[in-house]
């Protein structure tokens, strides 16, 4: 595999302006990849540590080669749903910045045995961590056609969604689904197109990717995770590369940016909570027309940020969440 956006971090010249006034803090890359990112912090910001995670454990095995040398950069395979837990298996009880770039590494997507590209033929996989025992075909055998189609349309905003599902669950149900290129072939039946493929088929292929690894539910419970070990003054910055990614780092923002009202039983205001950050980007930083004519990659990105700037209250929102200690 050849790709020149390979070692591209998305919109890397914006997290770092974000994270100035952090140097030699300690760094959590939640989403590492091929290490982009965390090269960037290591040129512009001198950390003390990166806490480098990721689900691939290629990703893993790519930067454990890409910063062999660099002893600063600590490196662990896992869900940055549970990055709070890994690192303070370190001793490290806080962290000045962190980072989740929530797209799919440009390696996965590149490589056709791991099933994520309409463009590339390829087994029924979709798994981010290749450790999971549950692949795109196991997903497709277990569902029925209204739980995909209601995932089409919440996760990729696919127009025909019940249509597409209806034809793809008969289609898997008779063995003629076997591979990468008959889902496309499937999707094209319903939107014909003629000299390229058809912004549907990519809308499917993201909301079964976003499915089959759970990708919402482990943003949000990640957003709560490094907000616990988030320092005072320490900066959270997301990069989102959809609407459904967005909408959820938005609301969790936004939440711990306001103050949040305590009510009675009898719905009367018994206490009013002052948020633990600030809101660095009421509206989300898109990429450069630059960057993007460079890395096309970076076309449908956002970056929102916060600054924590209070611990006060933070088991308030952990308990209005439901989130466990």
């Amino acid at each position: 595999m050849n790709n020149e956006n390979y070692h591209i971090p998305v919109m890397a010249k914006e997290v770092i302006n974000l994270f100035k006034g952090r140097e030699k803090g300690v760094f959590v890359d939640a989403t590492i990849g091929a290490g982009g990112h965390s090269a960037f912090i290591l040129e512009f910001l001198s950390p003390k540590m990166i806490i480098g995670i990721d689900r691939d454990p290629k990703a893993i095995k790519i930067c454990s080669k890409k910063f062999e040398r660099e002893t600063c950069v600590k490196l662990f395979h896992g869900n940055y749903a549970d990055m709070d837990k890994v690192v303070r298996k370190l001793g490290v009880q806080e962290v000045d910045g962190i980072l989740i770039d929530a797209g799919i590494s440009s390696f996965a997507l590149d490589d056709e045995r791991r099933g994520f590209s309409f463009q590339k033929d390829g087994p029924l996989d979709m798994r981010i961590d290749t450790s999971e025992r549950k692949n795109l075909g196991d997903f497709l055998d277990e569902m029925d056609e209204h739980t995909l189609a209601k995932i089409l349309k919440e996760y990729g905003d696919v127009v025909k969604p019940y249509r597409v599902a209806k034809m793809i669950i008969q289609r898997r149900k008779e063995g003629k689904i076997k591979k990468i290129s008959d889902i496309v072939q499937t999707v094209l039946e319903v939107f014909p197109s003629f000299g390229r493929v058809s912004d549907e088929v990519r809308q499917v292929f993201q909301a079964l990717r976003i499915a089959v690894n759970n990708e919402l539910f482990f943003l949000r419970k990640g957003l709560w995770a490094g907000l616990k070990i988030l320092s005072i003054k320490g900066r959270f910055v997301v990069i989102s590369f959809h609407s459904g990614e967005d909408r959820i780092v938005k609301s969790v923002f936004r939440l711990v940016s306001q103050p949040m009202r305590l009510l009675s039983p009898e719905g009367l205001v018994r206490d009013r909570i002052l948020p633990i950050a600030k809101d660095l980007t009421p509206k989300p930083l898109p990429p450069s027309s630059e960057e993007v004519r460079i890395n096309s990659r970076a076309k449908s990105a956002k970056i929102r940020a916060i600054e924590k700037i209070s611990d006060r209250s933070i088991q308030c929102y952990l308990v209005k969440e439901g989130i466990d200690e």
